[in-house]
């Protein structure tokens, strides 16, 4: 009995300093990687760091989580996470999850709010227009699959948006894309109305990086003429005056 008793409180005692081991003690033991994660208090299962430089290009300021402890028991590590850059920066909130078992990576109530600037610095390349305003992104549900996604549910929105060319200016207003997943490949619809142009675009992404790209462009007579002039090499105007687009490729 008194074997029993001892091993007990053992484990108990094994417990508590799991539970109130320091995040950064367990920061100083992982091995070295690209990823550097700076001034961190709390305990692995609820705590923040001040900053965590991802890459040269993305470095996240504030990061904060919490680990449900009752997901453990569906073995799925879950964490609600965030950070915030600062006033008029990226900042952003999730809850990620990892299936132990399944080997499966999700996160649900994605909620993601960076500038055209910030996004612009994460594009492998230089775009030939100037885009300005805010991008948001609200996702419900994102599950990792083959090839790229087994659930998907959010959209994007683009607020203020403005293209800058040497052709010519566009003032979008605003634009969404509603992402989906369509057995396992990436769909998105893409709307934007304004007293330029409205857009009406299906974008499917594929494995292989294969793209395929549908849809309609209609501009008004308050468009700049060059870029008017511009929408009919993007293909043939339908009977209700918009340019029919229908683009494949691969990426």
């Amino acid at each position: 009995m008194k074997v029993k008793i001892a091993i007990f409180f053992i484990f108990v005692y094994c417990i508590t300093l799991l539970v109130n081991l320091p995040a950064a003690v367990v920061v100083a033991w992982m091995p070295k990687t690209a990823i550097k994660i700076n001034d961190v208090t709390g305990s692995i299962w609820q705590g923040q760091a001040k900053q965590v430089v991802v890459n040269p290009k993305l470095t996240l300021q504030n990061v904060k989580w919490d680990i449900q402890f009752d997901a453990l028991l569906d073995s799925v590590l879950a964490a609600n996470v965030s950070f915030d850059n600062g006033p008029q920066s990226m900042s952003g909130k999730a809850v990620v999850e990892y299936g132990i078992t399944s080997g499966q990576a999700s996160a649900s109530n994605v909620i993601l709010d960076l500038t055209s600037q910030e996004l612009l610095t994460f594009l492998p390349m230089q775009l030939p227009v100037k885009i300005t305003g805010e991008f948001s992104a609200a996702i419900k549900k994102v599950q990792q699959g083959s090839p790229y996604c087994e659930q998907l549910d959010g959209v994007i929105f683009w607020n203020n948006a403005y293209l800058s060319s040497q052709m010519g200016n566009i003032d979008l207003s605003s634009a969404a894309v509603d992402l989906s997943c369509d057995n396992g490949n990436i769909s998105a619809l893409v709307t934007q109305k304004s007293e330029q142009l409205i857009t009406n675009l299906d974008v499917k992404l594929s494995e292989g990086g294969a793209y395929q790209l549908n849809g309609d462009i209609q501009g008004t007579d308050k468009l700049d003429p060059s870029i008017a002039q511009s929408l009919s090499w993007a293909g043939p105007r339908n009977a209700s005056g918009a340019t029919t687009i229908n683009f494949k490729g691969r990426l």
